[in-house]
């Protein structure tokens, strides 16, 4: 068998296909011979001509209608059809419509020999057509069954994955089919609520509809894994049904959604982990609308960062005039720039996209381009957001985070762009890190920039702040993924940190919808929900993965989790308002803060105090006035910029 299957795999496609034909073209020969009018004859008669004279005198009832059925078949790409999916609708349909075709072009063929027909000859003339038409399709499939008994030689391993599939649909079915050629996988049943399919069966595999039976198969297999194969369904549901898995303690994997399958991204066996979307609570808002989107030109700082890339994407769905990418990663503002020529493509768009490799501390080079290219609204997402990295680099920090967001919105007034919009953080309320400090202190220079309100000023500068989002570049999720993939521990850094958590998708979209409900000035907070805290974050990823804890009380665990102690300027809990007061806005996820800013005529003093200090290279009076600007900032942890602090202890070096 193994032999066979190996020769007929190793011939081309052109062989393989005549081959298929062939095949096909003898299977309906005996097909006629044996019901059709050869032994009809015979049977019918007592006429002693022999079986062959019959079959070269009646051949041409044979040869038209094999003529027609083959055509149809190569046509309609019946033998471009892949034998280990025969079974898929398409496949199926074509094989009964060419029968079709087969039976009754013979009937026609066979009544037009006659002038005038009797009623009763012609029912039986049309029942002999529709019986051949059935046999025909009988025996390709048949052929098929022991094609792909040659070809897939299919023998489970003795230790393949336990497998239930969540659904019934045309995506289970294809997922079921290519699964049963998968050795490694045993698929031992197909799960779907609805009582219509209670007790059936697809492919020898049962169906179930209660989830006290998924507990039982739990039991009986105990590294059992459900694979989710609605990809339509709605986030909501979605939760519902992982969090009715979750407590059956078993691995959940998704197939790719319709999005990813349309665009040839993913293929229905590129199993995936799920989303932190999918685990964590939250509700999805709809896509943005902005108003006059198509006559406007946006431009986009950190274009190539996690947040910056998603505004670009939510922007792009509008159909704006232009984009322009600013990025000072080279390969960052390459990958951007390249999605966004995909998605326009794919969309057909009219929008324009101009990457451009750029500085935000390029004061000068922003008033030029933002002259140049006409720009409408500025989005400014480039940061430095590492906080145990910006603790160690704190003059880099600052001048990016606090310099560039005052260069970029005093060229954006200076050029007289109508819309700014500031992407700030939770970690700007009471910070405990520079990385907070420097984004407060952001706020603080565009809050002051606003209310100063020159004669000529009509910029309207927003502020929007938010917690984490999730699989951003600084967040803990990848890192959680890998160490599980690999089997390593999970690092915490202590048992009590909390965050808010956020898809990107949703922040970026809140964010613009904050942008265009601003009339200047206003801090935006967005609605994250309750927070959660990372212990308990680690816990629902290794339990979601199919793994158990290793701990005191399950110490033959799979994953243990480590408590390696908080990193430098790191906070326990983070918050999103300084005040503890809001006030809220048309939007239901959207919120204002109330907090105290400087005024700009005494702002002003310090700001120059501070460039002036940052260009002797000096930490330590940098930080002195750091904490006089920003209220609240309290260090953490002893700083050191490792560029211009000379005299460095060594356990100042190690973290």
């Amino acid at each position: 068998m193994h032999f066979i299957g190996q020769k007929l795999n190793s011939l081309n496609r052109l062989h393989k296909t005549v081959l298929v034909l062939l095949n096909d073209l003898f299977l309906a020969f005996i097909c006629w011979i044996v019901f059709g009018p050869p032994m009809a004859t015979i049977i019918s008669t007592d006429s002693s001509i022999s079986l062959i004279n019959l079959v070269i005198s009646q051949i041409y009832s044979f040869l038209i209608p094999a003529v027609i059925f083959l055509s149809y078949f190569y046509f309609f790409g019946y033998y471009k059809s892949v034998i280990k999916f025969f079974d898929s609708r398409d496949s199926i349909l074509l094989c009964v419509s060419g029968s079709l075709a087969f039976g009754f072009s013979w009937a026609g063929i066979y009544i037009l020999q006659f002038d005038l027909i009797p009623t009763g000859l012609l029912s039986i003339i049309l029942l002999q057509g529709l019986l051949l038409s059935a046999v025909l399709y009988a025996f390709l499939n048949i052929s098929r069954d022991v094609a792909k008994y040659f070809l897939y030689p299919y023998a489970k391993d003795k230790n393949a994955d336990p497998v239930v599939i969540y659904g019934s649909g045309e995506s289970a079915n294809i997922l079921l089919n290519a699964l049963q050629g998968d050795s490694s996988k045993n698929v031992v049943a197909i799960f779907d609520d609805s009582e219509v399919f209670k007790n059936f069966q697809i492919n020898n595999v049962p169906i179930i509809s209660s989830f006290n039976k998924l507990t039982k198969l739990k039991a009986k297999y105990n590294n059992l894994q459900v694979f989710l194969a609605i990809p339509n369904m709605s986030t909501d549901m979605r939760r519902k049904i992982i969090s009715n898995l979750e407590t059956i303690k078993v691995a959940v994997r998704t197939v790719p959604s319709v999005t990813e399958l349309i665009s040839d991204q993913k293929k229905m066996t590129d199993l995936q982990e799920l989303s932190m979307d999918d685990i964590l609570p939250g509700t999805r808002i709809s896509n943005v609308e902005l108003a006059n989107a198509t006559s406007k030109t946006f431009f986009v700082s950190g274009a190539g960062g996690s947040i910056g890339a998603e505004i670009t994407r939510q922007l792009l769905l509008c159909n704006p005039k232009k984009i322009i990418l600013f990025e000072l990663s080279e390969y960052n503002l390459f990958a951007i720039e390249r999605e966004c020529q995909a998605i326009i493509s794919s969309k057909n768009l009219d929008s324009l996209i101009i990457p451009i490799l750029g500085d935000i501390r390029d004061k000068e080079n922003l008033q030029y381009i933002f002259k140049k290219f006409h720009i409408d609204c500025v989005y400014h997402a480039a940061a430095y957001k590492h906080v145990p990295l910006m603790e160690q680099n704190v003059l880099q920090c600052i001048s990016n985070n606090v310099f560039g967001t005052l260069f970029v919105a005093q060229a954006s007034i200076d050029i007289g762009i109508s819309d700014f919009v500031f992407i700030s953080t939770d970690k700007a309320v009471r910070p405990t890190n520079v990385m907070g400090a420097t984004k407060r202190l952001g706020e603080i220079c565009l809050q002051s920039l606003f209310a100063k309100k020159d004669s000529e000023q009509f910029t309207k500068i927003s502020i929007v702040r938010f917690g984490n989002v999730l699989d951003s570049s600084g967040s803990v999720i990848p890192k959680f993924r890998k160490q599980i993939r690999d089997r390593l521990p999970i690092t915490v850094t202590d048992a009590k940190i909390t965050r808010f958590f956020m898809t990107i998708k949703e922040a970026s979209e809140l964010v613009i919808q904050a942008g265009a409900m601003g009339k200047g000035g206003e801090v935006f907070i967005l609605d994250m929900g309750e927070p959660i805290k990372i212990l308990d974050l680690a816990k629902k990823m290794i339990q979601l993965s199919g793994l158990k804890l290793k701990d005191k009380r399950n110490p033959n665990g799979d994953i243990e989790i480590l408590i390696t102690g908080l990193r430098p300027g790191e906070k326990l809990y983070e918050e999103l308002l300084i005040e503890n007061n809001s006030i809220s806005t048309m939007h239901p996820k959207i919120f204002k803060a109330q907090d105290e800013f400087v005024d700009w005529s005494i702002l002003e003093c310090e700001i120059k105090k501070l460039e002036n200090v940052i260009s002797k290279n000096d930490s330590e009076s940098t930080i002195k006035i750091l904490k006089n600007l920003v209220n609240g900032y309290n260090p953490s942890d002893k700083i050191f910029d490792y560029s211009f602090n000379v005299k460095l202890e060594k356990n100042d070096l190690i973290q």
